[in-house]
């Protein structure tokens, strides 16, 4: 039925993602109060300026792709999702929705952070294994993902591939017959 969602949510995925990014603002001031400091040295002739100017560009321009690189990895991780049978939703340590239909989700993923849905580039959403009901919302998306062909993936490759006796050794027979070849 349209309009149902099933809501997961997580404070504390969401005050965890909004700390990371608050250290990404510390380390932002930690550069610029580097910076001031540099600058001041070179101005009382304490560092040569033709070391000093490559440095601090090098720092910034090292700082800036970081900093871009990181929030976008945070900017997907989702404190919120609604999972409907039409789309996903996921919020963001900035509370700002991102909408997946499924039909544009290439492919759900399970990784040892949690579940990734990822969508056209750049939308992705991850739900962190801190979710307290996040056995429930993968058998939600993947009910979802089964109904809409969406492939699954465990690790980077197709689920239909891995071979439980690898990922389980302890499921291995120990003195019976010989198990098929994977």
């Amino acid at each position: 039925m349209y309009g149902w969602y099933a809501v997961f949510d997580n404070d504390e995925v969401h005050y965890l993602t909004r700390k990371q990014v608050a250290r990404l603002g510390v380390l932002a001031m930690s550069a610029l109060t580097l910076t001031l400091g540099a600058v001041a040295a070179g101005h009382e002739a304490l560092l040569p300026w033709a070391l000093l100017l490559p440095a601090l560009a090098t720092l910034w321009i090292g700082l800036l792709a970081w900093t871009i690189h990181r929030l976008r990895q945070l900017r997907r991780v989702v404190w919120c999702v609604k999972l409907s049978d039409r789309r996903v939703i996921g919020y963001d340590y900035a509370r700002r929705r991102t909408v997946l239909d499924w039909t544009v989700i290439e492919r759900i993923e399970l990784t040892d952070s949690g579940l990734l849905f990822v969508g056209p580039p750049p939308a992705s959403l991850e739900v962190p294994l801190l979710f307290p009901d996040f056995a429930v919302l993968s058998h939600h998306a993947l009910g979802h993902a089964e109904f809409y062909g969406i492939p699954v993936y465990v690790h980077g490759r197709p689920w239909q591939e891995l071979d439980v006796y690898n990922l389980f050794p302890f499921l291995a027979p120990s003195a019976g017959p010989a198990r098929p070849p994977a």
